[in-house]
């Protein structure tokens, strides 16, 4: 089995992707709402916010192994039992669960509490890429 990526790596990789989904979601919006009222625009962001992160996570994981962040730092995504290409269920399942979890680390840190991190959640887990090849 691959060696599983470091902690700063999966943060910085999480921060890039975060970054393409936020400004993307806002351009798509923005280029889209241009000239309707405030309502219809947050509604447009909410719809671009959710449909660049769930294309860019969940078929950038089943298609490429890899979200750009990933890809940038030569990480990829795959199943924790054999290290095979992810599948899209499984891949959903991680997105939605990156959408509750991270959020609620501010919460847990307020309450005093670690949030329990999520490494091999749903069954994937980030590897090195260079160790795919061998």
């Amino acid at each position: 089995m691959p060696q599983e990526v470091g902690d700063e790596r999966r943060m910085l990789a999480a921060g890039i992707d975060a970054a393409i989904t936020v400004f993307g979601g806002f351009g798509i919006a923005m280029r889209l709402a241009d000239d309707k009222t405030t309502g219809t625009y947050w509604t447009y962001v909410a719809i671009c916010f959710f449909g660049v992160s769930f294309v860019h996570h969940v078929l950038g994981a089943v298609l490429f192994r890899a979200t750009v962040g990933k890809f940038l730092l030569f990480t990829r995504v795959v199943r924790a039992d054999d290290a095979g290409r992810p599948r899209f269920w499984r891949a959903v399942q991680r997105w939605l669960l990156g959408l509750t979890w991270l959020p609620m680390q501010p919460i847990w840190n307020w309450l005093g509490q670690d949030g329990e991190p999520y490494e091999d959640g749903c069954g994937l887990r980030y590897v090195r890429s260079k160790d795919l090849r061998r």
